[in-house]
């Protein structure tokens, strides 16, 4: 998951690393398990991130090259890390996702160069990897990419050299050339597998449909949009006095209900399993399936609380880091 959010534990930190989930709809047992995410022999895990993973046991992200600034691209096979040789070349490699095919969209320059690289890097969890790049239309240059989808779609901004507007992108697996979202109709924030796009604008969202918008209920407050797959949209909207907020699910049609005991929600996978924080926007890290509360998430020792939630891919793992412990990972059994 791509949103950038801050979670505080609440009382006493966690010192066990499993608890069990207590959906009240669903009455099989599950319990999370959280587990620290290597680096790679000689990088830092403070400065290692997970940003995809292929639902299959592999992910990919970033780590602090040794002794620089720059991200080395970072994929995890099996569990176990390796650096993308490939891609050492360029400076300011960011990774915005991975797909169930293993593809991952990156981000990067080439050194001296001030334009942005926006690449498809794929097959590289079964060896040397292929790269495409991705271009802007005549008249554009390209800014930096949000996010890809199931069936290889990307979603990505640009400025019109024009007028110096920003726009949003669309590369579609199903159209012969990008599609422009004009920054009137909103700011890209998320890309659903059927194409979808999920829009901010004045306090609102929306879904964008081949150029078609459907507007999120909001019941006459600012909302938060963060996330959209599978036809479902998660966010929030804060109430009254800080941190008071309530996380929030619309459906396709841009029907909205509450999440139960939900502050927040950043990030949910096609089956509706839900990331977000507990009770206000200060919460413990929680999960849900669509509006039911699951589980509040076990830390490992030491750590008392985790941010930039979250990747969540179709298989239910779930990534997040941890201050300076680095990167975790949760799975449901």
């Amino acid at each position: 998951m791509r949103k950038l959010a801050l979670v505080a534990a609440l009382g006493l930190a966690c010192t066990t690393v499993s608890v069990p989930a207590m959906a009240a709809d669903d009455p099989s047992q599950c319990t999370w398990a959280v587990s620290k995410v290597p680096a790679p022999s000689g990088y830092d895990p403070a400065f290692t991130r997970v940003k995809g993973t292929d639902s299959h046991g592999n992910y990919a992200g970033t780590s602090r090259r040794p002794g620089t600034n720059t991200n080395d691209v970072v994929l995890w096979t099996n569990g176990q890390p390796h650096v993308v040789q490939e891609l050492a070349h360029l400076g300011g490699l960011e990774v915005r996702g991975e797909n169930s095919a293993g593809t991952v969209l990156v981000s990067g320059r080439i050194p001296g160069q001030q334009r942005l690289l926006v690449l498809l890097y794929s097959g590289g969890h079964q060896g040397t990897g292929t790269i495409t790049e991705l271009v802007a239309p005549d008249g554009y240059q390209l800014s930096a990419p949000d996010t890809l989808n199931e069936r290889g779609d990307v979603l990505g901004g640009a400025v019109r050299l024009a007028d110096g507007a920003s726009v949003g992108l669309v590369w579609s697996t199903v159209a012969a050339a990008p599609r422009i979202i004009e920054r009137s109709d909103g700011i890209p924030e998320d890309l659903d597998d059927d194409g979808t796009v999920l829009l901010r604008r004045d306090g609102g969202g929306y879904l964008w449909r081949d150029g078609q918008l459907t507007r999120l209920a909001d019941e006459g407050r600012q909302i938060y949009p963060q996330a959209i797959r599978g036809g479902k949209v998660v966010g929030y909207r804060l109430d009254g006095s800080w941190p008071s907020s309530q996380s929030l699910l619309w459906d396709s049609n841009g029907n909205v209900q509450n999440i139960q005991d939900g502050g927040t929600a950043y990030a949910v996978n096609a089956g509706g399993l839900i990331t977000g924080e507990r009770s206000d926007i200060m919460g413990r890290a929680s999960v849900w399936r669509d509006t039911a509360f699951q589980s509040e998430l076990p830390y490992p020792d030491g750590v008392t609380g985790v941010f930039e939630l979250f990747v969540v891919g179709n298989d239910d793992s779930l990534f997040s880091h941890a201050y300076s412990h680095g990167p975790l990972r949760w799975t449901c059994a």
